[in-house]
């Protein structure tokens, strides 16, 4: 009861309420999706699917320029002044749609190498993609703390990719159609993400001053270049091995990290429903018992993907992948890791105003990464398996770091100052 007597309390509970409802939405249409993708499309074909969405992933985030984590907070500190605000929306869609314009010029260029050039035709359509990314102002309804109209739209736009693609999706063929069916519904979810907050907040867009948006572009470069750099974990190891092994082991490792992935989405949602309430609090004591109750939740979820790994895989890739078993076992150490990142990353060093601490924890860890598959690289010894284990290294690397900084800063385990 004191607990939901507490205001701030009763907005973190009803945006994790909604972030829930999303995330289930969102990631339970995936893994329908991809436990029926598998089976239609084949092993080969499906991780050929997975290797250029790694690629897209890349050119998205470009596309986002780290607004999503960055963007929030400035629609908190302001949420009370309507010109800020509609100042900082009109801001961030003009640099969005020049970056996203922007980026088939640079699709076009990296077409210089092979694998790119052989896929070129997927790849832009993929690309396409990017309008949602552009229009869906995620980090709006995270900043007023409303996410429920976010939640119905994420919903009706997901379920017309799993109703489309149960119904027309029936054959390897069939591949460019349903990467036609995402585009469609990322522009869904762009539209009505613009018409939602033009009708109840009442936002008021404009072309603003070029000197306006150099100030909000060079805010978000370094949260750019840190989130960019990021994608290398997971995405970077997706293309590395499409080139260095095979596209059977991309689906192999696409499904295990897509479930050790299922596991951490709590975390994530946590994280994005108690950011601005500790944004606005600056409740150290409550981030200590969020962390500590993220490590142990993700290593019980760890030690139950290990009990249940063959089932798990079984389930989500068929039997023709029960051989990525023990990848899936190896890639649960990310759970717990993962977990702790989280909310060490926004509600930590973000909402506390440590920004360059948390760029720096990316910008390193990403170092890391790069600068060791150089090394494997020089030593020919870019296997599929040193890329896994190099995956979980890194993580490994940036939660140190920010766990180093949060605690050098007086983030973690200090009595609040109010």
């Amino acid at each position: 009861m004191n607990f939901l007597q507490n205001k701030d309390y009763r907005i973190m509970l009803e945006n994790f309420s909604y972030l829930s409802v999303l995330k289930v939405f969102n990631i339970g249409f995936r893994f329908i999706l991809v436990a029926y993708l598998v089976r239609v499309l084949g092993t080969d074909l499906y991780g050929l699917l997975t290797w250029s969405d790694s690629i897209i992933q890349f050119f998205l985030m470009f596309i986002n320029f780290g607004f999503n984590v960055y963007a929030a907070k400035y629609i908190v500190d302001n949420r009370n002044d309507k010109s800020v605000i509609n100042e900082v929306v009109s801001s961030i869609y003009i640099i969005k749609t020049v970056l996203f314009l922007t980026s088939f010029l640079i699709l076009l260029i990296t077409a210089i190498f092979d694998p790119i050039a052989q896929n070129l035709g997927l790849l832009y359509l993929m690309l396409v993609m990017g309008i949602g990314e552009v229009m869906f102002p995620i980090w709006f309804f995270q900043g007023i703390e409303k996410l429920k109209i976010a939640t119905i739209i994420v919903f009706i736009s997901r379920l017309f990719i799993v109703v489309a693609t149960f119904l027309f999706v029936n054959n390897p063929e069939d591949i460019f159609l349903y990467v036609g069916f995402i585009v469609i519904s990322n522009i869904i979810m762009g539209v009505l993400g613009v018409y939602a907050i033009k009708k109840y907040y009442d936002i008021e867009f404009y072309f603003v001053k070029f000197k306006v948006l150099l100030k909000y572009f060079n805010a978000a470069l370094m949260f750019f270049f840190g989130r960019f750099l990021l994608l290398v974990f997971n995405f970077g190891t997706i293309f590395l091995i499409g080139v260095y092994a095979t596209m059977d082991d991309v689906t192999g490792f696409d499904i295990a990290s897509k479930i050790v992935m299922l596991t951490v989405i709590p975390f994530e949602m946590l994280q994005q429903a108690v950011f601005p309430t500790i944004s606005r609090t600056m409740d150290k004591k409550l981030l200590t018992k969020l962390v500590f109750f993220s490590l142990g939740a993700g290593l019980i979820l760890m030690v139950l993907i290990h009990l249940f790994s063959s089932q798990l895989v079984l389930l989500f890739g068929g039997e023709e992948l029960l051989k990525y078993t023990s990848t899936l076992e190896f890639l649960s150490l990310l759970s717990p890791i993962i977990s702790v990142t989280f909310i060490l990353g926004s509600c930590g060093l973000v909402a506390f105003g440590f920004f360059k601490e948390y760029n720096f924890s990316l910008l390193f860890s990403s170092i890391v990464y790069i600068v060791i598959v150089l090394f494997l690289y020089l030593i020919d010894e870019i296997t599929f398996w040193n890329l896994i284990y190099l995956r979980v290294f890194s993580d490994f690397v940036l939660v140190s770091i920010r766990a180093f900084y949060s605690i050098k800063r007086k983030v973690l385990f200090q009595k609040n100052s109010i």
